[in-house]
């Protein structure tokens, strides 16, 4: 049985984690969103063969494309799903017992616990910092504050309670380090854009103590000391991610700077 629930996701080139995240929501949920920003692998055949919608919107950063996913549901209660990220048996099974009766109506979503799930348990990449996120939410109630260039993808509550659901979302991020630099880079370019568009000044002094910081809090904090040489690479990898976001937008800033200087003097002539 279907259930008054529309899945979305947002996508480019996922052919190889796409396919575990749909066989686990194809067959009860009402509707699957996909929004594709362009893959050029089989991403596009493989959702549409699940049932998904597919649409293409060229990118303009995480909260913008899964706010206009989101819109592009017919539901109220929506699931926010990452092509990386798959349902435990535990959470399926909670979502289907609470959709087969009406839905409350006075709560705006439910929290689910996420976890590092890596597909080869032979992957030295084993131990991370669980958290409780906000993926299943009803519309009306909760949204993605869409801003080009904006990471926060996170939807903001309006009105009503938020509860927390049993069972987690296994989270395959990693498939290499190369694949996480490159994914980096293109954050921290994001990152970097939508700082300089909210006028936000970047100090050298926090530029010098950003990645220290940032590097102590991804390999204890997060507990990448748990994964020896490999969770030392990805902590200085994630650490330089944040340093790189300020000085794009230190040097954004400066060069912003430089042009107002060379029209000021132009115009004086």
């Amino acid at each position: 049985m279907k259930l008054p629930l529309s899945v979305y996701y947002i996508t480019l080139n996922e052919e190889d984690r796409l396919p575990e995240s749909l066989e686990k929501v194809k067959d009860w949920a009402d509707e699957i969103i996909v929004v594709d920003s362009g893959s050029t692998d089989s991403t596009r055949r493989i959702a549409e063969s699940a049932g998904a919608r597919v649409v293409h919107r060229d990118w303009e950063g995480f909260a913008s494309q899964k706010a206009y996913a989101a819109s592009l549901c017919a539901n109220d209660w929506v699931l926010d799903l990452d092509a990386d990220e798959v349902l435990s048996d535990e959470l399926v099974t909670n979502i289907q017992a609470l959709f087969s009766q009406p839905a409350p109506v006075d709560v705006a979503g439910f929290r689910m616990r996420w976890v590092l799930s890596q597909p080869n348990p032979d992957h030295p990449f084993r131990h991370d910092k669980t958290k409780k996120i906000l993926r299943l939410y009803n519309r009306s109630r909760a949204a993605i504050h869409s801003e080009t260039n904006s990471n926060d993808d996170r939807p903001r509550v309006h009105r009503g309670k938020v509860l927390d659901l049993k069972g987690d979302v296994l989270h395959r991020t990693l498939i290499s380090l190369e694949q996480m630099e490159k994914k980096y880079c293109q954050l921290s370019s994001e990152q970097a854009r939508f700082l300089m568009q909210k006028g936000r000044r970047i100090s050298t002094p926090r530029l010098m103590v950003e990645f220290p910081l940032k590097f102590l809090k991804y390999y204890l904090v997060h507990r990448q000391i748990l994964n020896g040489w490999f969770g030392f690479s990805v902590a200085i990898t994630a650490a330089n991610r944040n340093f790189m976001r300020l000085a794009k937008a230190k040097e954004l800033q400066m060069i912003e700077r430089l042009e107002g200087k060379s029209q000021r003097s132009e115009h004086s002539r």
